[in-house]
């Protein structure tokens, strides 16, 4: 169980904004670590990456009237999808910040299954080897769209058959919708590669954030009067448009405007990946390196470009933030 107590200290990095709140969740990394609880549960199924507003009327639907059960939500450590090579898709949230948002929706464990282990599982067996005997289910959420058992051969018409025939209640959640648009984790991340983080927000009902641990860059910012916090974009994770964005960030204790550059910066020397750099408004603290940051990106402002001289790029940043300050 040490990747359990790993993740409940990364869970603990999205605390920031949350002092002194009660850390409840219980995250396990198989479904046997949970089954020796003995527990009965209500599950929620799925993968949930982002979890968005569709995911998120799943595990509301498994939270309430639990009758004393555990709310369980039994996902993936890796993308299903990916695993059996039909895509090759970034993700918009970790493990980490998976497991915080499912506990503010009232979860009381999640499950980060290895989807090797159950993959070759047809639909009756996954039925009753993981949902009867090892989760000992009486009621499953799911999405519309939901399947499973070996080569996605079950959707909702067989597990509420199966369900029903061993006295397991199913909820099978309609798709939601936002201004005529189906909820979507493809929609999101199509908004993000355009620069459109609010409209992505809207989708995931919370801010799109990325949050890491800041790091040392190469200080560039600083000689040129606009020191920045940089952040790691975690790899496999997708990336929004590379450019500036009006941000808020959760820093020091603190809540800040800030100027956030997300991309590879190529007038002062590309970097092999994608960063999210950020000169703060009105900070007049220390240095924050080694602390754990929250950005939220919340408006497009221009794109990423590669300029002239560095004193263009001096003079644009300069543009940037007085832009950002009316914005924020």
């Amino acid at each position: 169980m040490r990747n359990c107590c790993k993740m409940r200290r990364f869970v603990l990095y999205w605390r920031t904004r949350q002092k002194q709140m009660v850390v409840s969740l219980k995250v396990f990394d198989s479904i046997e670590a949970y089954a020796a609880l003995g527990h009965d549960s209500h599950v929620a199924l799925g993968f949930f990456d982002g979890v968005h507003l569709g995911h998120r009327a799943v595990i509301r639907d498994c939270v309430g009237d639990k009758d004393g059960c555990d709310a369980v939500v039994l996902t993936f450590s890796e993308s299903p999808s990916r695993s059996l090579g039909k895509s090759n898709a970034p993700l918009i949230t970790d493990n980490a910040r998976k497991a915080q948002l499912m506990e503010e929706l009232g979860a009381d464990a999640v499950i980060f299954a290895d989807f090797a282990q159950i993959r070759e599982l047809d639909a009756e067996a996954f039925v009753d080897c993981v949902l009867c005997k090892a989760l000992r289910a009486k009621k499953v959420s799911c999405g519309y769209n939901y399947r499973f058992g070996k080569h996605g051969a079950g959707d909702t018409a067989v597990l509420t058959a199966l369900c029903r025939d061993r006295g397991i209640a199913v909820s099978v959640c309609e798709p939601v919708s936002v201004n005529g648009l189906s909820v979507s984790s493809t929609l999101i991340r199509e908004l993000l590669q355009r620069g459109d983080t609010a409209g992505a927000g809207k989708l995931l009902g919370y801010p799109y954030t990325i949050c890491g641990t800041v790091g040392s860059g190469n200080r560039i910012g600083s000689e040129l009067g606009y020191p920045t916090l940089n952040l790691p974009i975690g790899e496999g994770l997708a990336v929004p448009k590379h450019g500036v964005y009006a941000s808020r960030i959760y820093a020091g204790g603190g809540v800040y405007g800030g100027a956030t550059n997300i991309g590879v910066h190529p007038t002062v020397g590309a970097n092999p990946a994608p960063v999210c750099e950020t000169f703060l408004l009105d900070y007049d603290g220390g240095e924050l390196y080694g602390e754990t940051v929250i950005c939220e990106p919340l408006a497009f402002i221009r794109p990423e470009k590669s300029f002239g001289s560095v004193d263009e790029l001096t003079e644009q940043i300069g543009r940037d933030i007085g832009i950002i300050k009316a914005l924020l």
